[in-house]
């Protein structure tokens, strides 16, 4: 933590970059300026064109998941992460889609071809996510696409692919 004291205004900086900008008037402190850039290393290593710096921040956010902490607010640059080439990348941001796709629906949305494209992916760890991510986003109108997808992995060749048809396949995943 850094603290600036300059005359009757006081800065903080804390580890996480909060910045708060205090006015100290004749009774205490008054807050007049706070500044919120929590998690702006993680954005920027997801905005990299590094694939070792996306995984190390997927990680990272999966891991803050983990331990109960809130990382809505990385959805959009998680999200533009989806169609990355590396699978470790793109296993770890279908995890964190399948907890926020929900919560940022439309979000989500923007997202839906690349999740087509992955019900077809060679990778039998990919289609499984695909299909675990299709059908944990509760809008109405992906109704179809979620439907054909649990059809076709009733009938996949790969047994970890039919193993996830029943967990999509609930009532719950088709109650809007």
């Amino acid at each position: 933590s850094i603290k600036i004291n300059t005359n009757n205004i006081n800065y903080t900086e804390a580890k996480d970059k909060l910045l708060v900008i205090l006015f100290k008037s004749g009774s205490g402190y008054i807050i007049i300026h706070l500044i919120w850039s929590l998690h702006d290393d993680l954005k920027e290593m997801l905005d990299s064109n590094k694939d070792s710096l996306k995984l190390e921040a997927m990680k990272r956010i999966v891991a803050m998941i983990a331990r109960g902490k809130n990382a809505s607010d990385l959805f959009p640059a998680v999200v533009k992460n989806v169609a990355c080439k590396n699978i470790e990348v793109k296993k770890l941001v279908y995890v964190y889609l399948v907890r926020y796709a929900e919560e940022q629906q439309d979000l989500a949305l923007l997202s839906i071809s690349t999740f087509q494209r992955g019900l077809k992916d060679p990778n039998q760890l990919i289609r499984a996510s695909a299909l675990r991510v299709l059908s944990s986003i509760r809008v109405t109108i992906i109704v179809p696409i979620m439907m054909l997808a649990i059809k076709e992995a009733a009938s996949d060749m790969s047994p970890y692919v039919r193993k996830t048809y029943p967990t999509s396949h609930t009532p719950d995943s088709l109650a809007i």
